[in-house]
Protein backbone atom coordinates (compact mmCIF):
# COMPACT_ATOMS: atom_id res chain seq x y z
CA UNK A 1 0.00 0.00 0.00
CA UNK A 2 2.49 2.37 1.25
CA UNK A 3 5.02 1.39 -2.36
CA UNK A 4 1.90 2.59 -4.47
CA UNK A 5 1.24 5.76 -2.64
CA UNK A 6 4.85 6.55 -2.96
CA UNK A 7 4.98 5.83 -6.49
CA UNK A 8 2.00 7.88 -7.15
CA UNK A 9 3.62 10.43 -4.86
CA UNK A 10 6.76 10.75 -6.85
CA UNK A 11 4.77 10.71 -9.95
CA UNK A 12 2.78 13.28 -9.08
CA UNK A 13 5.82 15.68 -8.09
CA UNK A 14 7.37 15.15 -11.11
CA UNK A 15 4.33 15.66 -13.65
CA UNK A 16 4.25 19.12 -11.83
CA UNK A 17 7.77 19.90 -12.45
CA UNK A 18 7.21 19.00 -15.92
CA UNK A 19 4.45 20.95 -16.31
CA UNK A 20 6.22 23.76 -14.67
CA UNK A 21 8.81 23.92 -17.21
CA UNK A 22 6.77 23.67 -20.17
CA UNK A 23 4.97 27.18 -18.80
CA UNK A 24 8.52 28.35 -18.23
CA UNK A 25 9.33 28.05 -22.23
CA UNK A 26 5.73 28.97 -23.46
CA UNK A 27 5.69 32.38 -21.06
CA UNK A 28 8.04 34.62 -22.67
CA UNK A 29 10.30 36.04 -20.11
CA UNK A 30 9.12 33.90 -17.45
CA UNK A 31 12.55 33.47 -16.14
CA UNK A 32 14.16 36.88 -17.64
CA UNK A 33 16.00 39.33 -15.57
CA UNK A 34 13.85 41.53 -13.37
CA UNK A 35 12.47 43.77 -15.41
CA UNK A 36 10.38 46.95 -13.73
CA UNK A 37 9.25 50.18 -15.97
CA UNK A 38 11.81 52.85 -14.36
CA UNK A 39 12.15 56.51 -15.15
CA UNK A 40 14.53 59.10 -13.44
CA UNK A 41 13.97 62.65 -12.83
CA UNK A 42 16.83 64.84 -11.97
CA UNK A 43 15.55 68.11 -10.80
CA UNK A 44 17.51 71.81 -10.29
CA UNK A 45 15.67 73.96 -8.21
CA UNK A 46 16.87 77.56 -8.27
CA UNK A 47 15.33 81.11 -7.17
CA UNK A 48 13.17 81.52 -10.51
CA UNK A 49 13.78 78.63 -12.46
CA UNK A 50 13.62 74.69 -12.41
CA UNK A 51 15.72 72.57 -14.54
CA UNK A 52 13.92 69.08 -15.07
CA UNK A 53 16.15 66.21 -16.43
CA UNK A 54 13.76 63.03 -17.25
CA UNK A 55 15.17 59.87 -18.19
CA UNK A 56 13.21 57.38 -19.87
CA UNK A 57 13.57 53.79 -20.85
CA UNK A 58 13.65 53.60 -24.71
CA UNK A 59 11.50 50.97 -24.69
CA UNK A 60 8.60 52.38 -22.07
CA UNK A 61 9.10 55.79 -24.09
CA UNK A 62 8.04 54.18 -27.27
CA UNK A 63 4.86 52.60 -25.68
CA UNK A 64 3.20 55.71 -24.87
CA UNK A 65 4.89 58.20 -27.88
CA UNK A 66 4.30 56.62 -31.50
CA UNK A 67 7.91 57.57 -32.84
CA UNK A 68 9.55 54.37 -34.27
CA UNK A 69 8.41 55.21 -37.64
CA UNK A 70 10.51 52.61 -38.95
CA UNK A 71 9.24 49.82 -36.78
CA UNK A 72 12.73 48.53 -35.90
CA UNK A 73 11.83 48.89 -32.16
CA UNK A 74 14.47 51.55 -31.57
CA UNK A 75 14.06 55.00 -32.11
CA UNK A 76 17.26 56.72 -34.22
CA UNK A 77 18.56 60.21 -33.75
CA UNK A 78 16.66 61.15 -36.32
CA UNK A 79 13.61 59.72 -35.23
CA UNK A 80 13.81 61.08 -31.92
CA UNK A 81 14.48 64.88 -33.26
CA UNK A 82 11.49 64.44 -35.78
CA UNK A 83 9.16 63.79 -32.17
CA UNK A 84 10.41 66.74 -30.47
CA UNK A 85 7.20 68.77 -30.76
CA UNK A 86 4.98 65.12 -29.94
CA UNK A 87 8.10 64.87 -26.90
CA UNK A 88 6.73 68.78 -25.83
CA UNK A 89 2.87 68.08 -26.25
CA UNK A 90 3.61 64.64 -23.89
CA UNK A 91 5.68 66.61 -20.83
CA UNK A 92 2.98 69.22 -21.08
CA UNK A 93 0.22 67.07 -20.84
CA UNK A 94 2.01 65.06 -18.34
CA UNK A 95 4.61 67.15 -15.83
CA UNK A 96 2.67 69.91 -13.68
CA UNK A 97 5.15 72.37 -12.17
CA UNK A 98 4.32 75.75 -10.31
CA UNK A 99 5.53 78.16 -8.25
CA UNK A 100 3.56 79.76 -5.96
CA UNK A 101 0.58 78.07 -7.01
CA UNK A 102 0.97 79.69 -10.57
CA UNK A 103 1.38 77.16 -13.58
CA UNK A 104 4.73 77.46 -15.38
CA UNK A 105 5.20 76.01 -19.13
CA UNK A 106 7.76 73.84 -19.97
CA UNK A 107 10.42 74.23 -22.56
CA UNK A 108 12.00 71.55 -23.86
CA UNK A 109 15.36 71.79 -24.48
CA UNK A 110 15.99 68.56 -26.62
CA UNK A 111 15.81 64.46 -26.21
CA UNK A 112 18.70 62.18 -27.13
CA UNK A 113 19.78 58.97 -26.43
CA UNK A 114 22.11 57.96 -22.72
CA UNK A 115 22.98 55.03 -20.86
CA UNK A 116 21.80 55.03 -16.74
CA UNK A 117 21.44 52.06 -14.44
CA UNK A 118 23.55 50.55 -17.59
CA UNK A 119 20.17 50.87 -19.65
CA UNK A 120 19.78 51.91 -22.62
CA UNK A 121 17.25 55.52 -22.17
CA UNK A 122 16.09 58.48 -23.45
CA UNK A 123 17.05 61.72 -21.52
CA UNK A 124 14.66 65.15 -22.34
CA UNK A 125 15.83 68.63 -20.94
CA UNK A 126 12.92 70.52 -19.49
CA UNK A 127 13.09 74.20 -18.22
CA UNK A 128 11.19 76.48 -16.39
CA UNK A 129 11.05 80.24 -15.78
CA UNK A 130 9.15 81.86 -13.33
CA UNK A 131 8.59 85.55 -13.30
CA UNK A 132 9.79 86.34 -10.03
CA UNK A 133 11.52 84.21 -7.32
CA UNK A 134 9.34 81.33 -6.30
CA UNK A 135 8.83 80.04 -2.27
CA UNK A 136 7.60 77.13 -3.12
CA UNK A 137 7.38 74.56 -5.92
CA UNK A 138 4.76 71.87 -6.75
CA UNK A 139 5.75 69.00 -8.93
CA UNK A 140 2.83 66.24 -10.15
CA UNK A 141 3.94 63.76 -12.14
CA UNK A 142 1.52 62.05 -14.47
CA UNK A 143 2.53 59.75 -16.61
CA UNK A 144 1.66 56.88 -14.44
CA UNK A 145 -1.87 58.10 -15.95
CA UNK A 146 -0.80 58.13 -19.66
CA UNK A 147 -2.44 55.62 -21.94
CA UNK A 148 -0.18 52.56 -22.68
CA UNK A 149 2.03 53.70 -19.27
CA UNK A 150 2.83 50.68 -16.79
CA UNK A 151 1.10 50.20 -13.89
CA UNK A 152 4.07 49.21 -12.02
CA UNK A 153 6.10 52.58 -13.33
CA UNK A 154 8.34 53.78 -10.57
CA UNK A 155 9.94 57.30 -11.29
CA UNK A 156 13.07 58.14 -9.11
CA UNK A 157 13.63 61.53 -8.57
CA UNK A 158 16.97 63.24 -7.22
CA UNK A 159 15.85 66.93 -6.03
CA UNK A 160 19.32 69.97 -5.52
CA UNK A 161 17.76 72.76 -3.71
CA UNK A 162 20.68 74.90 -3.02
CA UNK A 163 23.34 71.66 -2.98
CA UNK A 164 21.09 70.15 -0.66
CA UNK A 165 20.06 66.27 -2.32
CA UNK A 166 16.66 64.78 -1.56
CA UNK A 167 15.61 61.21 -3.08
CA UNK A 168 11.92 60.94 -3.71
CA UNK A 169 10.26 58.18 -5.19
CA UNK A 170 7.44 58.91 -6.92
CA UNK A 171 4.89 56.37 -7.92
CA UNK A 172 0.87 55.52 -7.90
CA UNK A 173 0.45 56.24 -3.89
CA UNK A 174 2.80 59.31 -4.48
CA UNK A 175 3.00 61.31 -7.73
CA UNK A 176 3.21 65.09 -6.14
CA UNK A 177 6.37 66.95 -4.63
CA UNK A 178 6.65 70.07 -2.64
CA UNK A 179 9.91 71.82 -2.78
CA UNK A 180 10.93 74.86 -1.10
CA UNK A 181 12.85 77.35 -3.09
CA UNK A 182 16.18 78.06 -2.03
CA UNK A 183 14.87 81.87 -0.99
CA UNK A 184 12.24 80.63 1.37
CA UNK A 185 12.44 81.24 4.54
CA UNK A 186 11.38 78.41 7.42
CA UNK A 187 9.05 81.32 8.22
CA UNK A 188 7.44 82.08 5.12
CA UNK A 189 7.22 78.53 3.99
CA UNK A 190 5.24 77.76 7.58
CA UNK A 191 2.59 80.04 6.78
CA UNK A 192 2.35 78.96 2.75
CA UNK A 193 2.10 75.23 4.43
CA UNK A 194 -0.95 76.43 6.31
CA UNK A 195 -2.81 78.91 3.57
CA UNK A 196 -2.22 75.80 0.67
CA UNK A 197 -4.77 73.02 0.49
CA UNK A 198 -3.95 69.27 1.63
CA UNK A 199 -4.24 67.79 -1.97
CA UNK A 200 -3.88 68.56 -5.74
CA UNK A 201 -4.97 67.45 -8.60
CA UNK A 202 -5.51 67.96 -12.53
CA UNK A 203 -6.43 65.63 -15.45
CA UNK A 204 -9.38 64.13 -13.12
CA UNK A 205 -6.81 62.24 -10.99
CA UNK A 206 -7.71 62.15 -7.42
CA UNK A 207 -4.53 63.20 -5.85
CA UNK A 208 -2.73 61.90 -2.70
CA UNK A 209 -1.37 63.49 -0.01
CA UNK A 210 1.17 65.93 -0.82
CA UNK A 211 4.64 65.11 -0.15
CA UNK A 212 6.99 67.66 1.16
CA UNK A 213 10.70 67.15 -0.50
CA UNK A 214 12.80 68.41 2.63
CA UNK A 215 10.54 66.11 4.98
CA UNK A 216 10.42 62.87 3.11
CA UNK A 217 12.89 60.35 5.02
CA UNK A 218 10.12 58.78 6.68
CA UNK A 219 8.55 58.17 3.69
CA UNK A 220 11.53 57.47 2.01
CA UNK A 221 12.08 54.46 4.76
CA UNK A 222 8.43 53.07 4.05
CA UNK A 223 9.24 53.29 0.23
CA UNK A 224 12.40 51.76 -0.32
CA UNK A 225 11.93 48.85 2.47
CA UNK A 226 8.64 48.38 0.82
CA UNK A 227 10.37 48.27 -2.69
CA UNK A 228 13.03 45.74 -1.33
CA UNK A 229 10.09 43.47 0.17
CA UNK A 230 8.59 43.34 -3.03
CA UNK A 231 11.82 42.51 -5.48
CA UNK A 232 12.76 39.60 -3.15
CA UNK A 233 9.12 38.49 -3.48
CA UNK A 234 8.82 39.13 -7.41
CA UNK A 235 12.13 37.39 -7.44
CA UNK A 236 11.34 33.62 -7.54
CA UNK A 237 14.52 32.65 -8.19
CA UNK A 238 16.07 34.06 -4.60
CA UNK A 239 13.23 32.00 -3.25
CA UNK A 240 13.92 28.81 -4.69
CA UNK A 241 17.97 29.44 -3.67
CA UNK A 242 16.76 30.45 -0.20
CA UNK A 243 14.60 27.06 -0.44
CA UNK A 244 17.26 24.76 -1.60
CA UNK A 245 19.35 26.07 1.45
CA UNK A 246 16.40 25.83 3.84
CA UNK A 247 15.72 21.87 2.49
CA UNK A 248 19.66 21.10 3.06
CA UNK A 249 19.33 22.19 6.92
CA UNK A 250 17.40 19.78 7.73
CA UNK A 251 15.68 22.07 10.11
CA UNK A 252 18.87 22.55 12.34
CA UNK A 253 18.33 26.41 14.07
CA UNK A 254 22.01 26.83 13.83
CA UNK A 255 22.76 25.61 10.48
CA UNK A 256 19.85 27.80 9.26
CA UNK A 257 21.36 30.65 10.61
CA UNK A 258 24.61 30.11 9.42
CA UNK A 259 23.68 29.77 6.24
CA UNK A 260 21.13 33.00 6.17
CA UNK A 261 23.58 35.16 7.50
CA UNK A 262 26.11 34.24 4.69
CA UNK A 263 23.29 34.79 2.38
CA UNK A 264 22.91 38.01 4.08
CA UNK A 265 26.39 39.11 4.54
CA UNK A 266 27.03 38.29 0.82
CA UNK A 267 24.16 40.25 -1.12
CA UNK A 268 24.71 43.35 1.71
CA UNK A 269 27.90 43.36 0.58
CA UNK A 270 27.67 43.50 -3.33
CA UNK A 271 24.01 45.58 -2.90
CA UNK A 272 25.94 48.50 -1.56
CA UNK A 273 29.36 48.26 -3.84
CA UNK A 274 26.83 48.15 -6.95
CA UNK A 275 24.54 50.24 -6.20
CA UNK A 276 27.20 53.18 -5.07
CA UNK A 277 28.53 51.88 -8.54
CA UNK A 278 31.57 50.49 -7.11
CA UNK A 279 31.45 47.78 -8.55
CA UNK A 280 29.37 46.41 -11.56
CA UNK A 281 28.27 43.26 -13.46
CA UNK A 282 26.45 43.28 -16.21
CA UNK A 283 22.56 41.35 -16.08
CA UNK A 284 23.34 39.28 -18.82
CA UNK A 285 25.99 37.77 -16.23
CA UNK A 286 24.63 37.88 -13.24
CA UNK A 287 21.44 36.57 -14.06
CA UNK A 288 22.74 33.45 -15.65
CA UNK A 289 24.87 32.91 -12.53
CA UNK A 290 22.02 33.02 -10.15
CA UNK A 291 20.24 30.31 -12.15
CA UNK A 292 23.53 28.16 -11.99
CA UNK A 293 23.70 28.76 -8.19
CA UNK A 294 20.50 27.28 -7.60
CA UNK A 295 21.34 24.23 -9.47
CA UNK A 296 24.44 24.35 -7.50
CA UNK A 297 22.60 24.08 -4.44
CA UNK A 298 20.11 21.72 -5.27
CA UNK A 299 22.96 19.40 -6.83
CA UNK A 300 24.76 19.18 -3.73
CA UNK A 301 22.04 18.81 -1.42
CA UNK A 302 21.88 15.44 -3.61
CA UNK A 303 25.48 14.91 -3.34
CA UNK A 304 27.15 16.80 -1.05
CA UNK A 305 29.55 15.56 1.79
CA UNK A 306 28.85 15.61 5.56
CA UNK A 307 31.71 18.30 5.97
CA UNK A 308 31.49 20.51 3.25
CA UNK A 309 31.40 23.99 4.50
CA UNK A 310 28.29 25.25 2.68
CA UNK A 311 28.15 28.55 4.43
CA UNK A 312 31.27 29.57 1.73
CA UNK A 313 29.83 28.66 -1.09
CA UNK A 314 26.36 30.67 0.28
CA UNK A 315 28.64 33.29 1.00
CA UNK A 316 29.78 33.40 -2.32
CA UNK A 317 26.37 32.74 -4.04
CA UNK A 318 25.15 35.69 -1.61
CA UNK A 319 27.74 38.42 -3.36
CA UNK A 320 26.80 37.59 -6.68
CA UNK A 321 22.77 37.40 -5.57
CA UNK A 322 23.60 40.90 -4.66
CA UNK A 323 24.36 42.65 -8.06
CA UNK A 324 20.88 40.83 -9.25
CA UNK A 325 19.35 42.99 -5.88
CA UNK A 326 21.28 46.07 -6.77
CA UNK A 327 20.29 46.58 -10.41
CA UNK A 328 16.91 48.32 -9.13
CA UNK A 329 18.72 50.91 -7.24
CA UNK A 330 21.84 51.16 -9.92
CA UNK A 331 21.01 55.06 -11.25
CA UNK A 332 19.20 55.95 -8.55
CA UNK A 333 21.76 56.56 -5.82
CA UNK A 334 23.32 60.16 -5.42
CA UNK A 335 23.99 62.62 -2.22
CA UNK A 336 21.60 61.78 0.62
CA UNK A 337 22.12 57.74 -0.41
CA UNK A 338 22.38 56.33 3.22
CA UNK A 339 18.70 56.12 3.78
CA UNK A 340 17.45 54.91 0.86
CA UNK A 341 20.43 52.49 0.33
CA UNK A 342 19.57 51.08 4.16
CA UNK A 343 15.63 51.00 3.67
CA UNK A 344 15.87 48.69 -0.11
CA UNK A 345 18.49 46.56 2.31
CA UNK A 346 16.16 46.46 5.30
CA UNK A 347 13.11 45.31 3.10
CA UNK A 348 15.23 42.18 1.37
CA UNK A 349 15.69 41.02 4.77
CA UNK A 350 12.35 41.47 5.76
CA UNK A 351 11.19 39.69 2.73
CA UNK A 352 13.83 37.07 3.23
CA UNK A 353 12.98 36.90 6.67
CA UNK A 354 9.27 36.06 5.81
CA UNK A 355 10.23 33.25 3.14
CA UNK A 356 12.15 31.63 6.07
CA UNK A 357 8.96 31.69 8.13
CA UNK A 358 6.64 30.20 5.56
CA UNK A 359 9.07 27.66 4.62
CA UNK A 360 10.10 26.14 7.57
CA UNK A 361 7.03 25.10 8.87
CA UNK A 362 6.13 23.58 5.37
CA UNK A 363 9.47 21.74 5.33
CA UNK A 364 8.56 19.91 9.10
CA UNK A 365 4.80 19.24 7.90
CA UNK A 366 6.37 17.46 4.77
CA UNK A 367 8.55 15.84 7.46
CA UNK A 368 5.91 14.68 9.75
CA UNK A 369 3.98 12.45 6.76
CA UNK A 370 4.25 9.08 7.56
CA UNK A 371 6.03 7.97 4.31
CA UNK A 372 9.45 6.86 3.63
CA UNK A 373 10.25 9.97 0.92
CA UNK A 374 13.52 12.12 1.03
CA UNK A 375 11.68 14.93 0.55
CA UNK A 376 15.38 16.82 0.07
CA UNK A 377 16.39 15.24 -2.67
CA UNK A 378 13.21 15.46 -4.48
CA UNK A 379 12.61 19.04 -3.54
CA UNK A 380 16.13 19.94 -4.42
CA UNK A 381 15.57 17.90 -8.06
CA UNK A 382 12.52 19.98 -8.79
CA UNK A 383 14.60 22.78 -7.52
CA UNK A 384 17.42 22.06 -9.97
CA UNK A 385 14.61 21.53 -13.03
CA UNK A 386 13.94 25.12 -12.72
CA UNK A 387 17.65 26.44 -11.94
CA UNK A 388 18.65 24.90 -15.41
CA UNK A 389 15.79 26.14 -17.69
CA UNK A 390 16.50 29.33 -16.14
CA UNK A 391 20.19 28.80 -17.33
CA UNK A 392 19.14 27.94 -20.73
CA UNK A 393 16.89 30.62 -21.27
CA UNK A 394 19.16 33.15 -19.92
CA UNK A 395 21.92 32.49 -21.98
CA UNK A 396 20.11 32.70 -24.75
CA UNK A 397 20.28 29.62 -25.93
CA UNK A 398 16.41 28.90 -27.46
CA UNK A 399 16.41 32.29 -28.41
Amino acid sequence: MRIGFLKKGVHLIFTLAAAAAVLLFTLPGAAGAHATPYAYSDIEVGTDTLQYHLSFAEHDLMKILPADKDGDGKLSDSELSASLKEIAYLVDDNLIVTGNGKLAAGVVNGAKHEKRASMEMIGIDIFYQFPSPVKMYLVQYNFLWYSGADPNHINYATIDVGGQTIQQMLGSQNYIVQIQGPSASAAENQNDRAERPSSFSSSGQTASPLQTASSVPLQTLLDYTVMGMEHIWAGIDHMLFMLGLLLASNRKSWEIVKLISAFTVGHCITLVLSSLEVAYLSPKIVEPLIALSIVYVAVENIWRKKESRRWIVTLLFGLVHGFGFAEVLRGTLSGNMALPLFSFNLGVEIGQLAVVAVCLPLLWALSRIPVKMNWVNYGSGIIGCFGLIWFIERIGLFR
